[in-house]
C-alpha cells in the first residue's frame, strides 16, 4: 500500500476525467432550440404526469409523444407543492414563483387588488420572481401574447400591468392575432387520482383538445406541452414535457438547467419560448431554454417507461427520507456512544471494523442506486444500506495487514469513498439521481455534477486517503502525494462537464494545502496563507470564467453566476444559498450528526488531557494532526460556502471519525505493586 496504491488511484482518476471531458462536452454541444420565429403554442395541463400518456386512453399525446422531443419536468416553484396558480406563475416569470392560493384558485391579473398581491408575494418570497417579466420581453419584442381556455393561460400571458394583448376562444382564432399562445386545459387537476372513471373522462377530454388544437397549428408552429403544475391534492410529482416543431424531433429533451438528458424544468418554459421568438431573456429569469437531444431509435413506449420509472423513483426517494435520514442519525449517535462506552471501559478491539462499517454509510447510501430498490417501495434502503456499508467496512477492517497498520483501514474506505463519487462524475452522475444524500429531480436542488454531500464524502475520502498514503514519507514525497491526490478531486469537482462545484472547490483547495503543508514539515505563516488564497480564488475563478466563455446554451451554473455578476442579480443568489446555509444550524437532521461529532471530540480531548487516551503509538502524530486541521478546514469552510450547510461537515467527519476513532486508545492502568521488604516472602506464601 505504498507507491502502487497512490500511483494506481492517480492514473485512474486523471483517465476517468480525460475521458468524461470530451463525452460531456460531445453531449453539450449536441442539437439546440435555435430561433424559429414561428408561432409558439404552449398547452399547460396541470399535474399531466407520464404515467396519464397511454395508447388507449390519450392515442394523440401517445402519437405526440412519438414525433416529439420528450421529458421528464420538475415542475418546483417558490411553494413546496406547486399548485395550479404558481405553476403558471412559475411559467411568467421563468423563475421560482408563488401564488400564495388555495387550491383550483387561480387570481384574476385585470383585478388590480389580486395582482398587487401576487406581486407582493412574490416580492417578499426567497426568489423574488418577477411578475410579467415574460410578457413584458415579448412586447418589447413587439410579440403579441394570447390567452385560450382556463384562466391559468392568461396568468402566462400576462405582462407586469396584468394585460393579456389578446383573448380567443380558439388557439386558430388567437393565432390570428398572436405570435405566442398560452392554452390550458385544467380537466386532471383537482381530480381524485383514486377515481380511476374520473381520471379517465378528464384524459380523454384533454386529448380531444389536444387533437383540436394540432389541426389548428401552422405548419412552421412549436407545440410546447406541459404539465405546469402539481394536482390539488397528494404529492409532488414529476410531469410531461414535451416539443414538437422546427427546432424539436423525435427523442429527448435536456436543458443547461439541469444538465442531464431527460430532465427538464418548468423554470425553463419562459426562456424557451423566448429563444424559439428571437428574443432576449430578461436576467431575473432562472431557466435556461431547453434542448433537442435525438434519439437513439429506443420506442415510445420504452422512452414513457423509463420516465414513468424516474417519477416513481424520485417519489419514492423523497419519501423514504423522512425515515431515512434519523435512521443515519441514530447510527451515528450509537456509534459515539459505543466509543465513549469502550473508551471508558478500556474494550476498543470492536471500534476499528465498526467505525469502518459505520464510516462507509454514506457511500453506500449511493451504491443501493445499482440495485432497482424503489420497485419494492422505500423499506429495501435500510438493509441495501448496511449490507453495502458492512461489504466494505470488514473488507477494509478484518484483514492481517488492517491489524499491522492503523491507516490501511482509513486508506480503503476513504480512497473507495472518492473513486465511487469520482466515477459517479465521470459517467453522468447516474448513482446521484435520486440517491437519499443526493440529487432528487422533484426537490430540483442538483441534477448533475457532484452535490454537497457528494462533495463531503469527495474531499474527506481524499484528504483521508492522501494522509495514508504520505505517512512515513519523506518530507517531498508525502507532500507529492498529498498535492496530487488534492489536484485530482479538485479538478473532478471544479470541472463543468464532471462535477460543476462552485463552493466545493473553494473549501477543498485549502483543506488540501494544510495537509499538504504539514506532512511537507512546512509551518505555514502568513506568507502560505496568502499563497493558497489566491491560488484557491484563481482556480475557481479559472473554472467559472472557462465555463462562462462557452455559449450560453451550453453554460452550466458556473458560468451563469459569472453572468449573473455582470448583470448585477448575483447578490440575491448568494443572499439566498447564505439564508440557507445559515437555516442548517438551527432545523435539520444533519446538525444533529454534528453535535455527536463534537461530543465525540470533547471527549476524546478531555480524555487526553487527563491522561486516560492516549495516541496509538503505531500512529504518526504529525499525519494524524494534519489530516484532523484539515478536515476541520474542509468541513468549516464547506459549510459556510454551500447552501447545504452544516451538511458538509457532518457528513465529512461522518466518514473520517469512525475512521480516526481506532487511532485513539485508552492509557494502561497502572497496576499497584507491593514493595519487597527484607525477610518477607512473596503474597500469599508464609515462612515456616
Amino acid at each position: 500500500m505504498g507507491r502502487a496504491w497512490s500511483l494506481a488511484l492517480l492514473l485512474a482518476c486523471l483517465t476517468v476525467a480525460g475521458i468524461a471531458v470530451p463525452a460531456s462536452a460531445a453531449l453539450a454541444e449536441g442539437p439546440a432550440s435555435g430561433v424559429v420565429r414561428g408561432a409558439v403554442v404552449v398547452v399547460g395541463v396541470p399535474d399531466l404526469r407520464w404515467q396519464d400518456v397511454d395508447p388507449g386512453v390519450t392515442p394523440t399525446l401517445w402519437g405526440l409523444a412519438d414525433t416529439s422531443s420528450v421529458a421528464g419536468m420538475t415542475d418546483r416553484s417558490g411553494e413546496g407543492v406547486t399548485g395550479r396558480a404558481a405553476g403558471w406563475v412559475t411559467v411568467n416569470t421563468g423563475t421560482r414563483a408563488v401564488a400564495r392560493a388555495e387550491p383550483g384558485i387561480v387570481p384574476d391579473p385585470t383585478a388590480p387588488e389580486q395582482l398587487q398581491a401576487l406581486r407582493d408575494a412574490n416580492r417578499s418570497a426567497r426568489y423574488a420572481a418577477d411578475v410579467g417579466a415574460l410578457g413584458d420581453a415579448l412586447h418589447g419584442a413587439g410579440i403579441a401574447v394570447a390567452g385560450v381556455g382556463g384562466p391559468g393561460a392568461e396568468l402566462a400571458a400576462m405582462d407586469s400591468t396584468g394585460t393579456v394583448a389578446v383573448r380567443a376562444p380558439s388557439v386558430a382564432d388567437a393565432l390570428l392575432n398572436a405570435g405566442v399562445v398560452f392554452v390550458e386545459l385544467p380537466q386532471l387537476y383537482d381530480v381524485d387520482r383514486r377515481d380511476a372513471g374520473a381520471v379517465h373522462d378528464a384524459l380523454t377530454a384533454i386529448d380531444e383538445q389536444v387533437g383540436t388544437i394540432l389541426q389548428e397549428l401552422p405548419t412552421n408552429a412549436t407545440l410546447l406541452v406541459a404539465g405546469v403544475s402539481d394536482g390539488a391534492f397528494g404529492r409532488a410529482h414529476l410531469h410531461v414535457a414535451m416539443a414538437k416543431g422546427p427546432s424539436f424531433g423525435p427523442g429527448l429533451l435536456t436543458s443547461p438547467s439541469t444538465g442531464r438528458v431527460g430532465v427538464v424544468q418548468l423554470i425553463d418554459l419562459a426562456p424557451t419560448i423566448l429563444g424559439l421568438t428571437g428574443t432576449p431573456v430578461p436576467p431575473s429569469m432562472l431557466g435556461v431554454h431547453w434542448q433537442a437531444v435525438p434519439g437513439t431509435g429506443v420506442s415510445t413506449a420504452r422512452q414513457v417507461s423509463d420516465l414513468v420509472e424516474l417519477d416513481r423513483r424520485s417519489v419514492t426517494a423523497r419519501a423514504a427520507v423522512a425515515w431515512y435520514y434519523p435512521v443515519v442519525v441514530l447510527t451515528a449517535l450509537l456509534f459515539v456512544a459505543a466509543t465513549v462506552i469502550g473508551w471508558t471501559r478500556r474494550r476498543t478491539g470492536l471500534l476499528r471494523p465498526l467505525g469502518a462499517v459505520v464510516a462507509g454509510v454514506p457511500v453506500a447510501g449511493y451504491l443501493v442506486q445499482v440495485v432497482p430498490w424503489w420497485r419494492a417501495g422505500s423499506w429495501p434502503l435500510a438493509p441495501l444500506t448496511l449490507g453495502f456499508a458492512t461489504a466494505l467496512g470488514l473488507a477494509a477492517s478484518c484483514t492481517p495487514w488492517a491489524r499491522r497498520d492503523p491507516w490501511h483501514t482509513p486508506a480503503v474506505v476513504g480512497g473507495v469513498t472518492a473513486a465511487v463519487i469520482v466515477l459517479d462524475a465521470a459517467t453522468g452522475s447516474p448513482l446521484s439521481l435520486d440517491a437519499p444524500f443526493a440529487d432528487n429531480p422533484i426537490i430540483a436542488g442538483r441534477f448533475h455534477g457532484i452535490g454537497n454531500v457528494a462533495f463531503a464524502l469527495l474531499g474527506a475520502g481524499t484528504l483521508v486517503l492522501a494522509a495514508a498514503l504520505a505517512r512515513g514519507r519523506g518530507s517531498r514525497r508525502a507532500a507529492a502525494t498529498v498535492f496530487g491526490l488534492g489536484a485530482v478531486a479538485v479538478v473532478v469537482d471544479g470541472l463543468p462537464a464532471l462535477g460543476d462545484d462552485f463552493g466545493g472547490v473553494l473549501a477543498l483547495l485549502p483543506a488540501v494545502a494544510v495537509l499538504g503543508l504539514v506532512v511537507a514539515g512546512v509551518r505555514p505563516t502568513g506568507r502560505y496563507v496568502l499563497a493558497v488564497v489566491v491560488v484557491t480564488v484563481a482556480t475557481t475563478a479559472g473554472f467559472a470564467v472557462y465555463d462562462y466563455s462557452r455559449p450560453p446554451a451550453l453554460r452550466t451554473h458556473l458560468g451563469r453566476f459569472v453572468a449573473q455578476i455582470a448583470d448585477g442579480t448575483a447578490g440575491s443568489v448568494v443572499g439566498r444559498k447564505l439564508g440557507s446555509s445559515l437555516a442548517t444550524v438551527t432545523s435539520g437532521w444533519p446538525r444533529w450528526i454534528v453535535v455527536g461529532w463534537l461530543v465525540l471530540a470533547v471527549v476524546a480531548y478531555v480524555g487526553h488531557r487527563t491522561g486516560k487516551l492516549r495516541v496509538a503509538g503505531s500512529v504518526d502524530r504529525r499525519t494524524a494532526g494534519g489530516l484532523m486541521a484539515a478536515l476541520l478546514v474542509l468541513g468549516v469552510l464547506g459549510a459556510a460556502l454551500n447552501d447545504s450547510g452544516v451538511e458538509v461537515m457532518a457528513f465529512a467527519f461522518y466518514l473520517a471519525a469512525p475512521l480516526l476513532v481506532p487511532m485513539i486508545e485508552p492509557v494502561p492502568e497502572q497496576v499497584p505493586t507491593t514493595p519487597r521488604q527484607h525477610g518477607v516472602g512473596a503474597p500469599g506464601f508464609s515462612r515456616s
